[in-house]
């Protein structure tokens, strides 16, 4: 059995810069983002009375993200977040100065939104996102998906403007991604990170930062106990980085929950390797 304490992160603090990108400060910078979003307003946080006392503990309550900007996705706030951050980044670069979030539909920002082209990998959930972002602020988008993703997701992702590119397999959709961008000089916006790709994917940690907040705003007192999907392991991270900062020596306890067929970062754990 593989006991997590045996592991050379478990219980390590958060490397600087990682406390930075999940913090306090830029959980309000997100949700002042978020403000500019004519179709945003906070999701709801239920109580589940009867599974609290099925379970026999004090209470139970679940972050329905499935209202989330109607993209029915828990992973609505990351992709589109990292793709106006890169956008200002851009805009900012181009016209000599800063440019601020509620700049993204003015003229001069967005004829250099209209040149950039957003490129992502996804099973559904993340492309989606990153393809609404890039309609929102006039960019082009492409979106791969491999042979296991749905028409019903396809679709989706289709119906924010991005062009869609089928890959055969399984992973082999992130590398094509990979290729296909720098060959065209797209921007990834991955929610996968490998060593020298790690500024986006942090952007798209950073987006959910917001969903924590009105989480611990609408709780009645502390989480003791958080469970949350694993995925790729970025939403995961960002809820025990963001926690960790907010509530210290006094953190909840957190277990990360996937499905067997899908295990590749429990797998991934023990082996201290991709």
């Amino acid at each position: 059995m593989f006991l997590l304490n045996k592991h050379p992160d478990y219980r390590r603090s958060l490397e600087p810069n990682d406390a930075v990108t999940l913090g306090l400060d830029a959980a309000r910078e997100v949700e002042r983002f978020l403000q500019n979003r004519v179709d945003h307003k906070p999701t709801p946080l239920l109580s589940l009375p009867s599974v609290a006392a099925e379970l026999g503990v004090a209470s139970v309550h679940i972050k329905d993200e499935s209202k989330r900007l109607g993209l029915g996705s828990f992973k609505a706030l990351g992709g589109s977040y990292a793709v106006i951050r890169l956008v200002l980044k851009k805009a900012a670069h181009e016209l000599g100065r800063s440019v601020d979030v509620g700049e993204l539909q003015n003229n001069a920002v967005r004829q250099i939104t209209s040149r950039m082209t957003f490129a992502c990998a996804t099973d559904g959930n993340h492309g989606r996102s990153v393809a609404m972002g890039a309609q929102l602020v006039g960019a082009k988008c492409s979106i791969f998906v491999h042979s296991g993703v749905s028409d019903e997701r396809i679709a989706a992702i289709a119906h924010y403007g991005a062009e869609i590119i089928r890959v055969e397999g399984n992973y082999d959709s992130v590398d094509q991604a990979n290729r296909v961008a720098k060959l065209k000089d797209w921007v990834i916006v991955s929610d996968t990170s490998w060593p020298g790709y790690e500024e986006i994917p942090g952007l798209v940690m950073q987006g959910y930062t917001a969903l924590l907040s009105e989480s611990v705003r609408g709780l009645p007192h502390p989480p003791t106990h958080v469970f949350v999907q694993a995925g790729v392991g970025g939403i995961a991270a960002t809820v025990a980085g963001h926690f960790s900062l907010v509530f210290g020596g006094e953190r909840p306890f957190f277990t990360v929950v996937f499905p067997s067929p899908s295990a590749c970062l429990f797998v991934s754990a023990p082996a201290g390797r991709p």
